[in-house]
C-alpha cells in the first residue's frame, strides 16, 4: 500500500454500475465496523433501487465472525 501499487478500493462508477444490473443486493455490515462505517451500507443501499441493507447492532468488520447465526439468518432470508 505504500508503495502505491495496490489497486483504488473504491470503484468508479458503483452505484450507477450496480442499480444498472437490477438485480437484488443485499449489504450486510456490522454496526461496529471501524474500516467503513454502517451509515455508508445504508446510504448506498438508499440509492441503489434493488439494493436493501441490514445492519448487524453486536458485530464489527468481521461480522460473519462476530455474530455467524445472525449472519446466516440474514443471508438465508435474503436467498429465500
Amino acid at each position: 500500500m505504500r508503495a502505491g501499487i495496490l489497486p483504488q478500493a473504491v470503484l468508479e462508477h458503483a452505484v450507477p454500475r450496480l442499480t444498472a444490473l437490477a438485480i437484488p443486493t443485499l449489504f450486510l455490515h456490522g454496526r461496529y465496523d471501524m474500516t467503513f462505517p454502517a451509515l455508508f451500507v445504508q446510504q448506498a443501499a438508499d440509492m441503489i433501487p434493488s439494493a436493501s441493507a441490514k445492519i448487524l447492532e453486536a458485530a464489527g468488520h468481521m461480522a460473519h465472525i462476530d455474530q455467524p447465526d445472525t449472519w446466516l439468518a440474514a443471508v438465508s432470508q435474503f436467498l429465500d
